[in-house]
This record gives structure tokens, sequence and C-alpha cells, in this order.
């Protein structure tokens, strides 16, 4: 009897450890300072391929730092941190992916993004729910459509069916989504990872057929270091990354599987936790690959929240109904009104673009 009790005390802690956050060999606090180092004078974040900061990512990197345990005050540049560089630019807010991450960040750090910013930004991201259920701009990826769904997630809104179609309609013959959303592109492990979670996010069962063909996709094409490619095939070859890894672990994480357990662990015994670990550097910040081992602020901002545990979207919040709703007739959806008309014209529409390599990891 005693030996029956300590094995099941034995499994039980073993089944603890594998559900747990990781974070154990990462250096943490070296991330954060490696990112401080990055911060723009205007308090924001550029994108790692040009040096003015951007609400993309300086809203990723709010998240990556929320994410990681880190105090957003702490990431000032003369008063400024990403929260005072985001509530500035919150009024020129105009794309679904800009909205998205603008409102995801927002919600993560307490504040509510319908007033964040002297603006509404969750009545002008529903202001771009087509009649067909897309949500977007005419610059806006599928990515952003995906976005869209976890920020009204996170916002606590209503997600429309025909936006959760759109999502189900595009999944690939072998589980995957491409950052078009159409069927003439090949499937990606980014673009999957921020499917999965809005899916999943909207009430999708970890174990339906979405989900599964999605999570059978990434065994698929698995590496034996335990990460992930952009692609597989590809042109641009096939060694792991620390972004495209970082969100196929959201991706598994979302459908509640531990990403350092059995059914993730290579034939060679590693794990996609292992291979993320192993491509930080002594400075804190990641490299995107092992090949290409300088320090790469988009590896860093997304490593961190995977490493963290954390699927999109870290926090909720009932953000209350629009002070005053109107109706976009052409498109069925919300448009905005006339004080936020009078506001927006003459600011110009951000652009929405991915770096080629990584378009869909953003």
């Amino acid at each position: 009897m005693r030996r029956q009790i300590i094995i099941g005390v034995t499994l039980l802690l073993a089944l603890l450890l594998s559900a747990a956050p990781v974070l154990a060999a990462v250096d943490i606090n070296a991330a954060l300072d490696y990112l401080k180092t990055q911060q723009n004078a205007d308090g924001g974040f550029g994108s790692g391929f040009s040096p003015g900061s951007s609400i993309s990512a300086t809203a990723d990197t709010a998240l990556a730092i929320v994410a990681a345990g880190g105090n957003l005050a702490d990431f000032q540049k003369g008063g400024e941190t990403p929260l005072t560089y985001l509530e500035s630019q919150a009024p020129s807010a105009a794309t679904a992916g800009d909205l998205s991450k603008l409102i995801l960040a927002a919600i993560a750090a307490g504040e509510n993004p319908r007033q964040f910013g002297a603006v509404d930004s969750v009545a002008k991201l529903e202001s771009l729910i087509g009649a067909d259920g897309k949500i977007g701009t005419a610059t806006d990826t599928f990515v952003a459509h995906t976005l869209a769904i976890l920020a009204l997630k996170s916002a606590q809104r209503p997600i429309p069916a025909a936006s959760v179609q759109v999502v189900k309609s595009a999944q690939q013959e072998n589980g995957g989504w491409t950052w078009d959303g159409t069927a003439a592109t090949a499937a990606d492990t980014n673009t999957t990872a921020f499917a999965v979670q809005a899916l999943i996010a909207d009430g999708e069962a970890a174990n339906s057929e979405a989900v599964t063909k999605a999570l059978a996709y990434y065994h698929g094409i698995q590496n034996t270091d335990g990460g992930w490619p952009y692609q597989n095939p590809s042109d641009f070859g096939t060694t792991t990354d620390a972004n495209s890894t970082a969100v196929t672990i959201q991706a598994s994480l979302a459908a509640g599987q531990a990403p350092s357990s059995a059914d993730w662990t290579t034939a060679e015994g590693k794990t996609p936790i292992a291979a993320l670990e192993a491509l930080q550097n002594p400075s804190g910040g990641f490299a995107w690959q092992a090949t290409v081992p300088g320090d790469n602020l988009l590896a860093t901002v997304q490593a961190l929240p995977a490493l963290a545990g954390k699927a999109f979207p870290f926090a909720t919040m009932d953000v209350g109904e629009p002070a005053s709703p109107v109706v976009m007739p052409q498109t069925g959806g919300a448009t905005l009104n006339l004080a936020a008309i009078l506001l927006l014209s003459g600011l110009a529409l951000a652009a929405g673009g991915y770096a080629l390599r990584r378009r869909a990891a953003r």
C-alpha cells in the first residue's frame, strides 16, 4: 500500500511539473534588460527592420514584457514608456492588425481600450467587420483577421460566427493556414498558430477536427531539435527559428498541451522548449536562428510569452458598450462617430505588411 502511495505521489508531481510554466533555463531578467536597450526615445519599439517605433512592434513588446512579469513603467526613456507611446498613437490606428494588437496590449496592461488614448479602439475594430465576417482593411492580412478575433475575445465582445467561419474555411488539407488565407499559398507555422489560438479563444474544442488537424500538421514538420521553421518545405530552408517555434508553442498551450511533454519530444529527446531556450544569447536577447546568432528583437519579443507559458489573449476585460454606436450601411458593421472621423481625418493609414521571411508572425 505504501509503495502504491509513493508511486501515486511521484506520478502526480511529474504531471504538475509538466503542466507548469517553463522559464527554468531562461534568463528572463537578462531578456528584459536587452529589451530596454532596444527602446526608442519616444518610449516605443521598432520592428527590428527599421529604427522607428510602430504601434504593432510596441504592442508586441509590451505584451512580451507583461507576459514575462516585467513592469511597463520600468521601461522609460525621458519619461516615455511603451504605454505612453501607444496612447499617443491610438488615434492613428486604422488597420485591424494595429487595432487588435493595441487592444490586446492595453487590456494586458489593465487599460480599457475604449478610453485608452482618448479613442474607442474597440469600436474602430468592430467597424472593420464586413458582412462576410472578414475583419480588416485592404492592407490587412489573414493574420490580422485572427488577431481581431483574439482582441474581441480579450475585450469580451461578440465574435461573429461568420468571422470564425472565415478561419475554418481557410484551413488547408494538411491542417495549416497561410498568411493570405488562400489555398494557392503554402501553409506556414506562424499563421497556423494564430488561427488555432483564435479558434480556441472562440470556444473551439481542443479535440475538434480543425485543431487536431493543425496539431498533426505541426507534428509532421517538427525538426529533430524540437523546433520549427516558418515553412516546410521552403525555398528559404527549414532551420528552426525562434519566432516560429515560439508561436507554435503558444498554439500547443492554447490546445491544453504541455510543449515539454512526451507528445512533443522528438526521437532525439529534444523538446520545443529546449529548442527555444537554446537560442538565447548571453546578452539576454534571442537569436532568430542558430545559423544567424546575433540578437534579434522580434525573436526575443515572441520568445518570452511562449516561455512564460502564455497563449493569446493574455487577459480579458469587460470594456462595456460603445458611447455612441452607429451603423455602417455598406458593410453591415459599426462605423466611427463624427467626432472620431474628425479626429482621424488627415492621418495616414498605418502600413500593415510583414517581412517576407516572417509575414505571418506579425
